[in-house]
């Protein structure tokens, strides 16, 4: 049975209003999307001397000298300021990328959107 009021018919008698119990499932989903998203990026293969470089506060043409400086080349940059794809074939490339002023330099793998090969090549 509705409850009419001024006219206009609302929900049924008793019913409670919702809560944020209502939504658990969604939510649940929601982070075991994002854990799966997360162990399939960490578990993916690195492709060899390509790196994540974290800069922050670096723009563009800053980081991309940075990358020079320590002996790579930006295969890319990231959407947000300071984050950059890198290649580099020389060994101590992630500790003169750290001398330089990054936070982080991390190994790249293909799922951050770098175009390898099977053998993990680039072209």
């Amino acid at each position: 049975m509705s409850d009419i009021r001024n006219g206009y018919a609302t929900g049924p008698m008793g019913e409670a209003p919702a809560s944020w119990i209502d939504f658990a499932p969604a939510l649940a989903l929601l982070l075991a999307g994002i854990v799966a998203l997360a162990v399939a990026t960490l578990v993916a293969s690195p492709v060899q001397g390509q790196y994540l470089v974290l800069a922050p506060g670096a723009g563009g043409g800053q980081l991309t000298d940075l990358v020079y400086r320590a002996g790579g080349g930006v295969v890319g940059l990231g959407g947000l300021p300071g984050i950059a794809i890198a290649a580099s074939d020389d060994p101590d490339f992630r500790s003169a990328m750290k001398a330089q002023g990054a936070w982080a330099v991390l190994p790249s793998s293909r799922l951050l959107g770098c175009f390898t090969d099977d053998r993990g090549v680039r072209p």
